[in-house]
């Protein structure tokens, strides 16, 4: 008989799991709204400091610089980042509470367009291909997952990240080591990635995946994108690097105005990470 896989096993084996509908109706307006609002300070600034240069993403929405003249969009992203909906499927992953690492916000560019780079986010932590190997090789002994997981919400229909599905628990393929790493990484951006699958969003969907799988985004500045990504780790193996180095959350009353759920939940981010934000 024919069963269908849970949740919690389709993540551990194929890397991703989609959410149809994690957001709808005046929520998800909200939440656009709010990071749009975002969005269009960062934009601002960018082309002030870097002009007819387009972006990939912004980081940190949650940087009290962007919301001086209102807390109303910063509670609104807040609560999203501790929104039950969002808790509830990485801490079924988790098998445990969970940790907020960070924010960020995906919009399509102004003026060039370019397909994204195959990778593993595991290349960005090590030195070369050998340690990387030597890295996920430890990674799938000691229990077969990466402790740190993506969720990107669709703000509005997209498909613009592909994945390829059953990749986190193993190396590359010949066909798919040439693409990421030959010739000093020059294929990264070509088509012909074996089982690589778009993932098609509605507008208020969501997608979970393992950044240690091979993936990659497209940027393309005819196409509307408005992803928003909230990063989490266990609550047990924080990561300490630019992500999670946000010292305004040390910031008096940075908390105020949230739920009380809320506030208890991004307390721990705070709590954690303090003293590092200390070191010089």
């Amino acid at each position: 008989m024919f069963q269908l896989k849970s949740a919690y096993r389709q993540f551990t084996e194929e890397g991703y799991l989609i959410l149809p509908q994690l957001f709808s109706g005046k929520q998800l307006e909200t939440l656009l709204t709010s990071s749009n609002y975002v969005l269009e300070q960062f934009m601002e600034e960018h082309y002030r400091q870097n002009p007819n240069t387009d972006f990939l993403a912004m980081r940190h929405l949650n940087d009290p610089r962007w919301h001086r003249d209102t807390r109303e969009h910063f509670n609104v992203i807040m609560e999203t980042i501790a929104d039950p909906r969002c808790l509830g499927s990485v801490e079924q992953i988790f098998a445990g509470p969970s940790l907020f690492r960070s924010t960020t916000y995906y919009a399509n560019p102004q003026f060039t367009s370019q397909e994204g780079e195959w990778h593993r986010d595991s290349q960005f932590v090590v030195k070369d291909e050998q340690e990387e190997k030597k890295l996920l090789e430890q990674v799938w002994k000691s229990d077969g997952s990466y402790k740190g997981i993506q969720l990107q919400i669709s703000l509005i229909d997209n498909d613009d990240l592909e994945y390829v599905p059953y990749s986190i628990n193993r190396n590359d393929s010949p066909e798919e080591n040439y693409i990421r790493y030959k010739d000093n990484k020059s294929h990264n951006r070509e088509e012909g990635m074996p089982n690589a699958m778009r993932i098609a969003l509605k507008a208020g969907d969501a997608v979970i995946f393992n950044p240690f799988g091979l993936h990659r985004g497209r940027y393309y500045k005819e196409i509307s994108r408005r992803s928003l990504m909230l990063t989490y780790t266990p609550l047990s193996q924080p990561i300490y690097d630019s992500f999670s180095n946000q010292p305004w959350f040390g910031e008096p009353g940075y908390l105020d105005g949230l739920s009380p759920r809320a506030a208890a939940y991004l307390q721990q981010f705070t709590d954690i990470y303090r003293s590092s934000w200390a070191q010089p």
